[in-house]
C-alpha cells in the first residue's frame, strides 16, 4: 500500500468512526500533512489534535484505535510542551500522533479567539461539530515569531558553560554515557542559539522552524561545516575534541548574536571555564 493509500483510508476511517461517537467534538490535522510549505513526504506521519469531553478515555482507551488500523506498537507520551499524546505505528510503518484536549478547552478558544500555536503552519479540518474552526483556524498561515530578550540569551550561554563543564567532568572520569546523555542538552542550547544568528543575520521572518526541522536550508554553510565537527565517537579524546568543537561554535555564534544586538557576552565567565576545561584536560586526559 502507498503511504498517500493508507492515510486517505486511515483519515475516512477515522471520520466514520468520530462520526458515530458523540463524545468526539472536533479533529484538526496539522503538521506536514496540513501545510503547504515542506508538504508530507512517503516518510511523514499523520498528527491529529483531538477534541473529547471525555478525553483521557480515548488516550488510555485502544480499542477505538484498533478499529483504524493494525497497530505494531503504540504507547502514551507527551508533546514538548507537556501535552498528552499516543503515538502509534500502523502495519506498513505508517505512524499516526494524537494529541488529546478536553472539548472544554475547545471552547474556551473558541471564546476567546485564541489559535493553537500547531495551527500557524497549517491546518485541515477534520472534525467540527460545534462549528468552532472560524474561530480558532488562522486567515494567514505564518509561524508566529518574538523578539530576543537579554535574561533569555545570557539564561543560555550560562546553561552552556554549565553544561560544558559538567560533559567535561563526564569525560575526565571516563563516564562516556553519561557524557554522551548531557551532550544532548548541550546541542538544544547550541540550537537556540543557531536560531537566534540566524534571525539576527537575516531578519526576524527568517524561518527557522522548530526542533532543527530543515536546518540545512536556513542555517549558514560555515556553520553547518562547523557543527559536524560537534559530534564524536564513543571514546574519551573524541568526545573531548566534539565538546571543544561545541563550544568554539556557540562561542562564535553568541559573541555575533550579541554584537548584532548589541547585547554583553559574558567573556569572563566563558574564559574561566574555557581555561579550567583545558587545564584539567592536560592532566586528567594524558594519562
Amino acid at each position: 500500500m502507498k503511504t498517500d493509500e493508507f492515510f486517505n483510508r486511515f483519515e475516512d476511517a477515522f471520520l466514520s468512526w468520530a462520526g458515530k461517537t458523540d463524545d468526539i467534538r472536533a479533529a484538526f490535522i496539522v503538521g506536514s500533512r496540513a501545510r503547504t510549505d515542506h508538504s508530507a513526504d512517503k516518510w511523514s506521519d499523520l498528527d491529529i489534535i483531538l477534541y473529547a469531553n471525555n478525553h483521557e478515555f480515548y488516550i488510555y482507551n485502544t480499542d477505538w484505535l484498533e478499529t483504524l488500523g493494525s497497530i505494531w506498537a503504540t504507547f502514551v507520551y507527551h508533546t514538548s510542551s507537556g501535552e498528552p499524546e499516543r503515538l502509534t505505528v500502523f502495519e506498513g510503518g505508517y505512524q499516526v500522533d494524537i494529541v488529546f484536549h478536553s472539548s472544554n478547552d475547545l471552547r474556551l478558544m473558541a471564546k476567546d479567539r485564541i489559535t493553537p500555536d500547531s495551527f500557524y503552519r497549517g491546518v485541515r479540518v477534520l472534525v467540527d461539530k460545534d462549528n468552532v474552526s472560524g474561530y480558532i483556524v488562522p486567515s494567514v498561515f505564518k509561524p508566529k515569531s518574538s523578539a530576543i530578550s537579554e535574561t533569555a540569551f545570557i539564561q543560555t550561554i550560562n546553561m552552556f558553560l554549565f553544561a560544558s563543564v559538567y560533559i567535561a567532568k563526564q569525560i575526565f572520569r571516563g563516564e562516556l554515557w553519561t557524557a554522551k546523555t548531557k551532550e544532548n542538552d548541550l546541542r538544544a542550547l547550541l540550537l537556540q542559539m543557531m536560531e537566534w544568528h540566524a534571525k539576527v543575520m537575516h531578519g526576524n521572518d527568517h524561518d527557522v522552524w522548530h526542533a532543527g526541522r530543515f536546518l540545512h536550508e536556513w542555517v549558514d554553510q560555515n556553520t553547518l561545516e562547523e557543527l559536524k565537527n560537534t559530534y564524536s565517537l564513543y571514546e574519551k579524546a573524541d568526545s573531548f575534541r566534539a565538546l571543544l568543537a561545541a563550544m568554539n561554535l556557540f562561542r562564535r555564534l553568541s559573541v555575533e548574536t550579541a554584537n548584532k544586538l548589541r547585547l554583553s557576552y559574558p567573556k569572563e565567565a566563558d574564559e574561566n571555564i574555557t581555561n579550567w576545561i583545558n587545564e584539567n584536560a592536560d592532566i586528567y586526559l594524558a594519562k
